[in-house]
């Protein structure tokens, strides 16, 4: 009998047979880019909310486009064989201090981060990327 990994149907109807491509560890160019991202992010949120006012009935749908969008962009630098998570959070400036931390279990080798934020007089947002290399 054969072992194989997966089998899908191609165009014709026929059946491929998928292998395990056994890749552990990223190529040199195919690494998440921490630097990029996080200028590509600082650059999105500040085009989306420049001059906006907070908003408390609005910031849960601003958030879930801002993912969305953070998250095509990050596509569009590559990172492939990655799987993508973004965090945004958005809240109001009222005075106050904010601290936001994660924590992730995770390859150091192969998984990576990128944070930016974004403040103006009426509001506060948080970006966060997390990348884990897919084997």
């Amino acid at each position: 009998p054969l072992n194989f990994a997966a089998m899908a149907e191609d165009h014709q109807g026929q059946i491929q047979v998928l292998e395990n491509t056994y890749i552990m560890k990223p190529q040199d160019n195919e690494k998440f880019k921490v630097n990029e991202v996080t200028k590509a992010v600082k650059a999105l949120l500040d085009e989306r909310l420049r001059g906006k006012k907070y908003d408390s009935n609005e910031s849960a749908q601003l958030s879930k486009e801002l993912c969305t969008e953070i998250k095509e962009k990050v596509k569009e630098i590559g990172a492939p064989r990655h799987k993508l998570v973004v965090q945004v959070t958005i809240g109001e400036v009222q005075g106050q201090g904010v601290r936001i931390a994660s924590r992730c279990l995770w390859d150091v080798e192969t998984d990576n981060h990128a944070s930016a934020h974004y403040t103006n007089p009426h509001l506060y947002c948080v970006a966060m990327v997390f990348a884990c290399y897919y084997e």
